[in-house]
């Protein structure tokens, strides 16, 4: 039974005068001489005035009064029951079910250390010092895969004295400094990058501050990061964290960290935290807790409330390329061998057999910046429709007989306009040294297809895994900067979850360069959904071809979106929707269209842009799986 669903039989507000704890529990002294035990990693101390509702002397709700009340009227803070909340993060098809909780034993904090190795610092959990609390992402199949940190803040911060127009002594007077909470760490393990789980988690940690954290008894009014990390990771501005400038930096000062029971207090192992010594300048950003700060953030940082946009790229391709009448069947080559002979003799084999037909009066509209999936059975064109978009004429007419036309490409050497997916890496130098004009391009780009870990960044390819590999040459086919982007036997070689996650992060990143993508696959289930293909390309034995072929028109009007869907295929396409797609990856119907006839446009849709502000990105469905994107920038 649920103990929040339990009968409450007492009522009762106490103060605590004793507080023991093992590594199981917290036993709690109470002024009637009642004894509580709470969670092992409870926040109480003497003098604490704790409310308690229990049924049958076992306590079900515990809360702590505290000694300020801020101006959002929040008068206690919760020690029991533990926060927990569950969340169904989407990669479609792909559900990963997470429980975001406290850490509630010593095995809970071992399984955050253990996924210590993935962050950039490496070992320091233990050097976190002051009040900390931990909350774990355990997903139902594999475990603990990320943890968050938030702990008593630093005591020096620039722009968090411009900010409140203090210094360091107002700020510890005034104990300002207990109503500050600080995310030292998120780590998330390195195979569930890409889902949003940093900033789920960042999320996650703010709400955990707003009712379960206080310092010595005062309610929290603003959560910072600090941390050259986020010129990289974006994850906490997409949540609304907001950067208001960067820390001084010092070097060649030591300061000794007064953190211990609360905040402040005498610490003997000082000289083990190094980090406190010969700090650079570090980005600086603020999760405002309450009206007022949320003001003075906007006004420091000189932001007026964002709302959301859609801008649509240019596209890099600045011509459709079109297929007309395209026949392509591959040739015998000259004189047979010994056995080929004999097997000509026995079978009967026909010499025109051995011109393999593959298409027949094929017809094919690639548009700039198009997403073009080309699928269906091994041996029914997927790979040849590759090679007519990568190589020469003089090299088709070596192997195959080619007829009809292929515009768009007359004018252009193929090398020059088309990219592919290549796994033939430089095995002597690191992954951040191969993409990227610049190390913040080269770290967006590597997290971009989940490559999302400093220890990766650094490594050579021959030092990474087989699935990492692919991700990178998934990088570099986006490096290239070429218009045109072809892959084969897309996403093969990894797991269905994998295949998602990469799918997803090209079909972002393809959008902000504005390039058009060609990929090849037998198997599509396992990412079709995530990668959203404009154009999809059913090929079959027997020279059947089935097109179908969707976009969403996007226009802005002041602050309003106006939406429509244009159907490209040669049959109706019945319920298409647009919805938004949040933090989660979950789909919000905003928009239906029953029936969209061949070659027709839906009526144009308004919607105002304040609607937009929950979602990450605009997307098109339907039941084809052709659809489209449009990314929401605030």
């Amino acid at each position: 039974m649920d103990r929040n669903l339990e009968a409450v039989d007492a009522c009762f507000t106490e103060k605590v005068i004793e507080v023991r704890k093992t590594s199981h529990s917290t036993h709690v002294l109470l002024s009637s001489r009642r004894r509580v035990e709470l969670p092992p990693f409870a926040y109480v101390r003497e003098g604490d005035i704790l409310e308690i509702e229990s049924s049958h002397e076992k306590p079900l709700i515990v809360r702590k009064l505290l000694r300020n009340v801020d101006k959002s009227g929040k008068y206690h803070v919760t020690i029991l029951p533990p926060y927990c909340a569950m969340e169904v993060i989407r990669v479609p098809p792909h559900e990963f079910r997470v429980t975001i909780r406290e850490r509630m034993s010593v095995e809970d904090w071992e399984q955050a250390k253990r996924l210590e190795q993935f962050h950039y610092r490496g070992q320091g959990l233990n050097k976190i010092v002051g009040r900390r609390s931990v909350l774990l992402a355990v997903e139902e199949h594999r475990g603990t895969i990320a943890y968050g940190v938030v702990c008593a803040t630093v005591p020096l911060a620039k722009p968090r004295f411009q900010l409140f127009e203090t210094n360091f002594r107002e700020q510890m007077k005034t104990k300002l400094i207990n109503q500050i909470v600080r995310i030292p760490r998120i780590v998330v393990h390195p195979e569930f990058r890409g889902i949003g789980l940093g900033a789920l988690m960042a999320r996650h940690l703010v709400e955990y501050v707003r009712s379960y954290w206080d310092v010595n008894g005062y309610a929290p009014i603003l959560v910072e990061v600090i941390a050259a990390m986020t010129e990289y990771h974006r994850f906490f501005e997409a949540v609304g964290f907001v950067r208001i400038g960067d820390t001084q930096g010092y070097k060649g000062r030591k300061f000794r960290p007064q953190y211990g029971n609360g905040v402040f207090e005498s610490r003997d192992n000082s000289d083990r935290y190094q980090f406190l010594k010969d700090q650079r300048a570090k980005p600086y950003l603020v999760y405002p807790l309450i009206p007022e700060i949320k003001q003075r953030v906007l006004q420091q940082a000189g932001l007026p409330d964002k709302k959301p946009n859609v801008v649509t790229p240019t596209t890099a391709l600045k011509r459709p390329i079109i297929f007309q009448h395209v026949s392509v069947a591959y040739k015998a080559r000259n004189g047979l061998t010994e056995r080929a002979a004999v097997v000509k003799e026995a079978f009967g084999v026909d010499g025109s057999q051995m011109y393999g037909q593959i298409l027949k009066d094929f017809f094919l509209t690639i548009r700039p910046g198009d997403v073009v999936l080309l699928t269906g059975a091994s041996g029914s064109g997927k790979s040849t429709v590759i090679r007519l978009l990568t190589e020469t004429r003089k090299q088709l007419a070596r192997v195959i007989h080619l007829s009809g036309q292929i515009q768009g490409l007359e004018r252009f050497c193929r090398s020059k306009i088309v990219a592919q997916l290549s796994r033939q890496f430089d095995d002597t130098r690191p992954l951040i040294d191969q993409v990227g004009g610049s190390p913040t391009e080269a770290i967006h780009l590597l997290n971009g297809v989940g490559l999302a870990e400093a220890h990766l960044y650094v490594k050579r390819p021959i030092q990474i895994s087989e699935g990492q590999k692919y991700r990178f040459a998934v990088a570099l086919l986006c490096e290239s900067k070429k218009p045109i982007w072809v892959a084969d036997e897309f996403a093969s070689t990894l797991d269905l979850e994998t295949a998602a996650i990469v799918a997803k992060g090209l079909r972002k990143i393809a959008w902000l360069h504005g390039a058009t993508v060609i990929l090849a696959a037998a198997h599509t289930n396992g990412f079709v959904d995530s990668l959203v293909p404009n154009t999809i390309v059913l090929l079959s034995w027997g020279d059947i071809v089935e097109v179908w072929s969707l976009k969403m028109n996007v226009d802005l009007d002041d602050d309003v979106l106006c939406l429509s869907v244009t159907n490209r295929s040669q049959q109706h396409i019945q319920d298409v929707c647009i919805g938004g797609t949040d933090v989660r990856g979950h789909f919000h119907k905003l928009i239906e269209f029953p029936l969209i006839g061949v070659s027709e446009t839906s009526n144009t849709t308004r919607l105002p842009l304040r609607e937009l502000q929950p979602f990450r990105a605009l997307v098109a469905r339907s039941p084809q799986k052709v659809g489209d994107i449009a990314y929401i920038t605030s």
